[in-house]
């Protein structure tokens, strides 16, 4: 935290598979998250994610239940954030998921 900021912003998302990680259908989505973390880790803004061994944190165990998986991110702001979201990687990531991409349901 730096020295003018009193909060930071953690942000936490769980889904629920519809398919295994390892499915083809969840292909593009796998081959996809170092990239996108590492955008993210080098974002503007971005403090601290969660991450395993791995290197992500699909394999970080959600309430006992193999078919979740989490994503926890801390921010300095709101800003930062909604910038990291809405550009680049992430935000192409997201529009296929509009599009009706089968990859995850929301929770």
């Amino acid at each position: 935290m730096t020295a003018s900021a009193a909060h930071e912003l953690a942000q936490v998302n769980i889904s629920r598979l519809k398919f295994p990680l390892d499915s083809p259908e969840l292909k593009d989505f796998v081959d996809a998250l170092d990239p996108v973390n590492a955008v993210a880790d080098a974002a503007d803004g971005f403090v601290w994610r969660l991450q395993s061994d791995s290197g992500n944190a699909t394999d970080v165990s959600v309430f006992g239940d193999d078919w979740l998986i989490l994503n926890m991110t801390v921010w300095r702001d709101t800003n930062a954030l909604t910038a990291f979201m809405y550009q680049g990687q992430h935000r192409e990531l997201m529009a296929r998921r509009r599009r009706g991409s089968p990859l995850l349901e929301r929770s």
